[in-house]
This record gives C-alpha cells, sequence and structure tokens, in this order.
C-alpha cells in the first residue's frame, strides 16, 4: 500500500507539470535563484565562489575555443560554440546574481524579469548540452576523421563534446530552483532558430571549414528531407532529456529531504 500511495504521488506530482501556467517562469521564492540547494544562510560564500569559478571557467573555454577554432568567424556556425557561449552566459549571469544578493540583498517585486531570464537561460543551457553531447557522439563522431586524427585533436574534441554536459549536470544538483517539464520549449525555441539559422546560411551560400556546403552533414538543406526529419528527431530527444532533468530535480530534493530528516513529498 505504501508502494501503491509513493506511486500515486508520482502520478499526481507528474501530471500536476502540464498545467498552462507552467510555460510561464514563476516561481516563489525567487530566493532560490541566487542560492544553493545545499546552503544553510541566505548568503553563502562557499556558493558565491563557486559560481564565479564556473563563470570564469566557461569564459576561458569560449576564449580557448576561438582561438583554435575561429576560422575566420566560422566559430559561431556551430550548435556546439552556441552551447559554450550560452554556458558563460549563463554562468556569468549566475555569478553576478549570486554576488549582487551576496553585497546587498535583492528587492524581490523589482527584479522579477531578472530572475526569469536566468531560469530560461540555465535550462536551455542544460538541456542542449545534453543534446550536443549525444547527438555528436551517435551521429557526428564517427565520421569526424580530423578528431581522430592524433591524441590531441582526440583530447580536445572530447572536451568539446563532454564538459558543458557534465559541468551543467552537476551544477542542476547544485541550485535551488526547479525544473518544470513545460519550460522545454525554450530550448526547442532556440532549436527552431538554430535550424532557421541553418537555412538562411545554405540558402547564402555559406560552406563549413572545410569547404562543405552545410554546417553539419546531418543538416544538409540539399536533402531537406533528411534534414527535417533530423530535427524532428533532435526535437523528441529533447522533450526526452527534458524529462531525465525533471527527474534529476525531483532526485536532488529527495536527497536534500533525506539529508535534513525530512519525509519526501515529491514537491511540487
Amino acid at each position: 500500500m505504501k508502494d501503491q500511495s509513493f506511486f500515486q504521488k508520482c502520478c499526481h506530482c507528474f501530471g500536476k507539470e502540464f498545467k498552462r501556467d507552467n510555460f510561464k517562469l514563476n516561481h516563489v521564492p525567487v530566493d532560490d535563484f541566487y542560492i544553493s540547494q545545499w546552503q544553510k544562510d541566505t548568503k553563502s560564500v562557499y556558493f558565491l565562489i563557486y559560481r564565479w569559478l564556473l563563470a570564469l571557467f566557461f569564459i576561458g573555454v569560449v576564449f580557448t575555443c576561438m582561438v583554435f577554432q575561429w576560422s575566420g568567424g566560422k566559430f559561431f556556425i556551430f550548435l556546439t560554440d552556441w552551447g559554450f557561449l550560452l554556458c558563460m552566459i549563463t554562468c556569468v549571469y549566475g555569478a553576478v546574481l549570486v554576488s549582487i544578493n551576496y553585497c546587498r540583498p535583492f528587492d524581490s517585486v523589482k527584479q522579477t524579469w531578472t530572475f526569469k531570464i536566468y531560469w530560461a537561460l540555465h535550462i536551455t543551457t542544460l538541456i542542449l548540452a545534453v543534446i550536443i553531447t549525444i547527438v555528436y557522439w551517435i551521429f557526428l563522431w564517427p565520421k569526424d576523421t580530423h578528431a581522430k586524427s592524433s591524441t590531441r585533436s582526440l583530447a580536445f574534441n572530447a572536451f568539446q563534446h563532454a564538459c558543458n554536459t557534465g559541468v551543467m549536470f552537476f551544477d542542476q544538483f547544485v541550485v535551488a530552483f526547479p525544473t518544470r517539464l513545460l519550460h522545454v520549449i525554450y530550448p526547442l525555441g532556440l532549436g527552431v532558430i538554430y535550424a532557421v539559422f541553418s537555412a538562411i546560411y545554405y540558402g547564402a551560400g555559406g560552406t563549413d571549414p572545410n569547404g562543405n556546403h552545410y554546417i553539419y552533414d546531418i543538416l544538409d538543406w540539399s536533402n531537406p528531407g533528411g534534414t527535417f526529419l533530423t530535427i524532428l528527431g533532435v526535437f523528441v530527444l529533447c522533450a526526452i532529456v527534458m524529462v531525465i532533468m525533471y527527474g534529476s530535480y525531483k532526485l536532488r530534493r529527495l536527497i536534500y529531504e533525506s539529508f535534513h530528516n525530512v519525509e519526501f513529498d515529491l514537491p511540487y
């Protein structure tokens, strides 16, 4: 009976996620956007240091990728690099929020959109990072001969297509704000933007650094049918990853409640 009750709670909690209001970026308390799930006080110097280490890490990553992969500005055409830029923006944004609150507490009434932007950025960055890692290693890596040409290239490539997922997934267990299933619209929106960009880039005669008339061979607009199937498949994958990230949020809450000797009630 206890297991059945737990199952019913799971179903009820999952069902509540599909309310229309959950498309929006409203959450109370707003403190959750600038504190860690694990800190006891309203301010934490450890969380402040953590946020800035993350921000500086991705600033360094973006700078390094620009140096080695500028290719006359073609750095900006790749979704992987969009992902790193988003990681940098999101982490710097988060670090600034925590810093401001550490020096002078927020007036939550006046800062509503500040937190909404951060929430949308964070979930979009997290989902995009996982999508990039999955798509690259399953569909692009087997054909990427350049990445296999040397140990250095292999190591750099592995770093490019794995570290963003690892860091952002770890951060998912550090932050305090929730994950909403219907917020999948934000990474999907970015996906639409990138698909349109790739089509415009193709139509304008753009090429990749090797001279190919596409950015990725699985996104080759000379074969529109195959490209649309790729986009559809990525959108389905995005929804699946979102469910997994929602589960990781619930797991974080379960661990937190267990450590604090509180009965886990599947917080909404």
